[in-house]
């Protein structure tokens, strides 16, 4: 409770100094620090079910490498998009042939996830696959422009969504799946109503296919 009391604070005076021009990147830093609390809870979670000497049963584990992978990538794509808002990254970067490298990131994150549900693997792995999900955050949100950013934090505050959501299945935890549940779905519902608007198919967001922006 003192934890809750000193985190309410801090984000009460936050929010009530800021700017009302800089309310989106205050808005994406605090969707990231949710992100950062998902990846942690598995991070938290792998340890004790390593020390408990039971093995954690498959739908636990999907729960703990799903939130894990979910939250780093909310986490470390949201911070980029901060700097990117706040002006720290005025440009976007571009990686030779990023969308391929994106791609490929992708998909190696997702098996390496899948290699530690199906093995139960050790510390050292899940801090690697935390590590190569941070990687993919940044490699997911550095290529964006300005313009297309609104876009890529809401598909960012879906994804913080959807790892509270495993989190509440780790828990059995209602309130924490119910309120994950319904941030991931209004995230992904506003996203798709912004790709629209922007005559851009959620695909190209999520693959890289789009980029800077005026």
């Amino acid at each position: 409770f003192g934890a809750i009391a000193i985190g309410t604070a801090i984000g009460w005076m936050t929010a009530k100094k800021v700017q009302m021009t800089k309310m989106p990147e205050l808005v994406s830093m605090f969707n990231g620090m949710g992100g950062a609390c998902a990846a942690l809870i598995s991070l938290i979670e792998f340890t004790h079910h390593q020390h408990s000497g039971e093995p954690a049963t498959t739908g636990t584990m999907i729960a703990i490498i799903a939130g894990l992978v979910i939250g780093s990538v909310s986490f470390s794509g949201s911070v980029i998009a901060f700097l990117k808002l706040n002006g720290t990254m005025a440009k976007p970067i571009r990686l030779p042939a990023y969308n391929m490298l994106n791609n490929v990131f992708m998909l190696g994150v997702l098996l390496f996830g899948s290699y530690l549900v199906y093995t139960g693997g050790n510390m050292m792995l899940a801090y690697t696959l935390f590590g190569s999900a941070l990687i993919y955050g940044i490699l997911f949100t550095i290529p964006i422009g300005g313009a297309d950013m609104p876009v890529v934090i809401s598909l960012l505050n879906s994804f913080t969504g959807l790892a509270a959501a495993f989190g509440g299945f780790l828990y059995d935890n209602k309130i924490m799946l119910t309120g994950g549940i319904l941030v991931g779905s209004a995230g992904t519902l506003l996203t798709l109503i912004m790709c629209k608007a922007m005559n851009r198919p959620l695909s190209n967001v999520i693959f890289g296919a789009f980029g800077a922006g005026s």
